[in-house]
């Protein structure tokens, strides 16, 4: 079982609520490195500097106050089934995942079900 904390600031729904993942994994999106406190999940959706910004590229879109809490599980949800645009290898926040991600997915495919089977399954 993968565990993501989502806290509501006192800010909401202005800002985005804070997100972080506490199950280690090995994903190009998320950093496992980044200490409690820090954003370790690479998502246009819960960053506070994108807050009502589209990215051109990808279409991905900032938090507005129109959001839900129902929008950010299902981005994540998408995230973690490698659905574009919520997995974006191309822009990784764990630089290593993303590049072996592009350079040898056999290699990477097989650490992250190693990395679930160690970390995420009891």
């Amino acid at each position: 079982m993968w565990t993501i904390v989502v806290s509501i600031l006192e800010n909401y729904p202005f800002q985005p609520p804070y997100a972080y993942a506490v199950t280690l994994m090995w994903h190009p999106n998320i950093d496992s490195s980044i200490p409690p406190g820090k954003l370790n999940i690479c998502l246009d959706l819960i960053n506070p500097d994108l807050v009502g910004k589209v990215d051109a590229s990808t279409g991905a879109s900032g938090w507005t106050p129109s959001k839900t809490l129902t929008n950010i599980i299902e981005a994540l949800k998408g995230m973690m089934h490698v659905e574009p645009p919520f997995f974006n290898p191309g822009d990784p926040l764990n630089h290593e995942a993303g590049e072996q991600y592009f350079r040898a997915q056999k290699k990477f495919e097989a650490k992250a079900a190693a990395w679930t089977k160690k970390y995420a399954m009891d």
